[in-house]
């Protein structure tokens, strides 16, 4: 059964609200555990699942978080995921190696990339691991940080379901095909930059939608090929590339070192979410890079650090009082949300608790957002 909780958009813009509640992180978590082994997913693969959905909830980026679970039981539902499914190791090659996803559900799979890429960097100084076979991963930038934590450079790229239309076409054939970058600081907490490669993430298009928003000029066009600011057309057409010709070479590029790298699909031929149809097999690609290895003598935190330091005590544009560091806001967010709880749309909430209703799930308590 689709669900949908998107309304329809007026035809002029109006500020929109966003109604929010408030649940406690671990009683978020568990929700999402057990309406994943509703489906039949193993204990494990459900934690790590859930462990990341919620990860980007905590961190601010709701849009890769639970708002993606209905996407997700439906594709259980269908069987496009298999959710007995465990990644395994299919190709091991000193400083490369290549994992098989085997269909299940890409969290596990892109966990144990990021693992093997980081313990393999340590030994040969830098390390690449792809992942084939597999589905979406979603938040990116929680891997990168994963094999920042272990002292080292984390990139990592990923592709996805066309939404994207190429610059001078008007088709979709790249995904929003983001990529994300960490790097370890002596500060409180790493460097993360985690971007697409389109003027608009897919997730901010959807939960436009959802309360009847309009997107700011230039991010998308109808399903004609005409440019517009409304976020349904913008999902029954396509999403435009970021900077024009410059995104455009981006998010190919990301297609090229994610997808056909890595043996898998790319564009059209991933379906996938949006299209609600059969979800082809995805590809992520996981690199690692020690720092010691390369520069024996330097000390890279430190030097990230006193960098960061230099930026945000460079002079400000009129009206800013602070330079915000890429992965600085999300570090603020987890804090706040780990206390107070974490924010969840009531338009999504209605979609979960739909769902729970229909597994038997029980529903934690959830309350109204402070605004």
């Amino acid at each position: 059964m689709k669900r949908n909780a998107e309304r329809k958009t007026r035809k002029t813009p109006r500020k929109a609200t966003r109604p929010t509640l408030r649940v406690a992180g671990d009683d978020l978590r568990a929700l999402v555990v057990n309406l994943l082994k509703a489906y039949a997913c193993s204990d494990a693969a459900a934690a790590c699942a859930a462990t990341v959905f919620v990860e980007a909830d905590l961190r601010g980026t709701g849009g890769q978080g639970i708002d993606y679970l209905p996407y997700i039981l439906d594709n259980l539902k269908a069987g496009n995921i298999d959710p007995r499914a465990e990644p395994s190791v299919r190709h091991d090659a000193q400083a490369v190696a290549l994992v098989d996803g085997h269909r299940g559900l890409g969290q596990p799979a892109a966990v144990l990339a990021s693992r093997l890429a980081a313990k393999k960097a340590k030994r040969f100084g830098a390390a690449v691991v792809g992942v084939t076979n597999s589905t979406d991963i979603f938040m990116i930038g929680y891997y990168a940080d994963l094999i920042a934590a272990e002292g080292l450079v984390g990139i990592v790229f990923t592709s996805g379901p066309p939404l994207v239309h190429p610059h001078g076409g008007i088709e979709r054939m790249l995904s929003t095909n983001p990529m994300a970058f960490a790097f370890p600081t002596d500060r409180e907490a790493p460097v993360i930059s985690d971007v697409s490669t389109s003027a608009l993430s897919s997730w901010r298009v959807r939960q436009a939608a959802y309360h009847g928003e309009r997107m700011a000029p230039g991010g998308g066009i109808d399903r004609n090929g005409i440019p517009t600011t409304d976020a349904r057309a913008i999902r029954a057409g396509a999403i435009s590339p970021l900077g024009a010709h410059k995104g455009f070479a981006l998010g190919l590029s990301v297609a090229v070192m994610s997808g056909l790298l890595t043996g898998s699909q790319v564009g059209p031929d991933l379906g996938g979410w949006q299209d609600e149809g059969p979800i082809g097999y995805f590809g992520h690609t996981f690199i690692a890079i020690d720092p010691k290895a390369l520069n024996p003598g330097a000390d890279f935190p430190q030097a990230v650090g006193g960098y960061i330091d230099r930026i945000k005590r460079s002079k400000k544009a009129p009206g800013v009082r602070e330079i915000l560091i890429p992965g600085e806001r999300s570090a603020r967010a987890r804090k706040e949300y780990l206390r107070d709880g974490v924010p969840v749309l009531k338009a999504t909430w209605k979609i979960i608790v739909d769902i729970a209703g229909d597994l038997g799930v029980a529903m934690p308590k959830a309350t109204a957002a402070r605004r």
